[in-house]
């Protein structure tokens, strides 16, 4: 005979329903909790046949062949600019698409997306005149007289050819010595005093001669305040379709890509910068480059006689 007692839980009917329900939750729970746990193993441990990560093919793939950034090189040369009367190699544009343009237009296209400008080397010259129209002008004036302006003969000169060309252009009662030891020069008149408006000069012929820029007062004689200075030594390089953003800053906020220095007068320059930063900015579409080149001293632009020159840029576009 069974004497084992049974004994009952006595639960009221929503009392088991409710139990009912948290069971089946935490059952559901659990197994959600589970695949989870398996999907994330998956994902990152799936192989290919040959044991290789499906993961690091993937970081491969994109890397290779479907990069976020594109970038490429570009040649830019004022050879291939139509010649015409006022064509200028220090203020040209070079159009990358289209008909009836002033250059070739086969081998560019137009940009969309571009989002970083880099320059990488020019091949400029340095031109072999020491005077030309940005520094042809010199005023002065003589005690109890009005403003005199001369023009200086464009050309090519040494130092002391220099100064006997001054003293032929100021004329009677000028005397202008050339220390070839200093380097200056000395500007005398034989009977009157005068004083050099350089200030009021168009340009900037007082370099040539080692002279501040600013006017003298009333003397017979005036000497150079510097060694003279008859050469270019840099030149700014802007395009202004670039964002500032991506141009070095400077004193006037021109779009300045590049300060490149020149090497001695008459001579054929190559200067390579591949150090530059990359300054990225919100995509535009680039259709064009506008080369401008600006000399070191004024805002006009380098006077390079029409000489050729050539730059290379580097392009960087978003591919997404």
């Amino acid at each position: 005979m069974d004497n084992s007692i049974l004994t009952y839980d006595l639960q009221t009917d929503s009392e088991e329903e409710s139990n009912s329900s948290d069971s089946s939750e935490e059952g559901n729970l659990l197994t959600n909790n589970i695949g989870v746990l398996y999907n994330g193993e998956n994902l990152n441990e799936e192989r290919f046949m040959n044991q290789e990560k499906v993961q690091d093919y993937n970081l491969q793939r994109n890397k290779l062949f479907t990069p976020q950034l594109s970038k490429f090189r570009i040649l830019i040369d004022s050879k291939n600019i139509d010649h015409s009367n006022d064509h200028d190699t220090s203020n040209y544009t070079i159009h990358f698409k289209g008909s009836n343009h002033s250059n070739q237009t086969s081998g560019f296209n137009s940009y969309d997306k571009v989002i970083g400008f880099k320059f990488i080397k020019a091949i400029l010259p340095n031109s072999l005149h020491q005077i030309n129209n940005n520094n042809n002008k010199l005023s002065y004036q003589l005690s109890g007289g009005s403003e005199t302006e001369k023009t200086l003969d464009n050309g090519t000169y040494t130092f002391e050819d220099l100064g006997s060309h001054l003293q032929t252009k100021l004329g009677t009662g000028f005397t202008v010595t050339s220390n070839t030891t200093t380097y200056k020069y000395t500007i005398t008149h034989s009977t009157t005093q005068f004083k050099l408006l350089w200030n009021n000069s168009t340009g900037y012929s007082y370099r040539l001669f080692g002279f501040l820029n600013q006017n003298t007062d009333f003397a017979l004689t005036h000497s150079s305040d510097n060694i003279a200075q008859q050469n270019v030594h840099f030149i700014d390089l802007v395009i202004p379709e670039i964002p500032h953003i991506a141009c070095k800053k400077n004193s006037v906020g021109k779009n300045v890509i590049e300060r490149i220095p020149l090497g001695e007068s008459g001579s054929v320059f190559e200067y390579t910068n591949e150090t530059n930063l990359d300054n990225y900015f919100y995509p535009i579409k680039l259709s064009k480059l506008n080369i401008q080149l600006y000399e070191d001293t004024t805002d006009l632009f380098y006077d390079c006689q029409n000489s050729d020159n050539s730059f290379e840029f580097e392009i960087t576009i978003l591919n997404y």
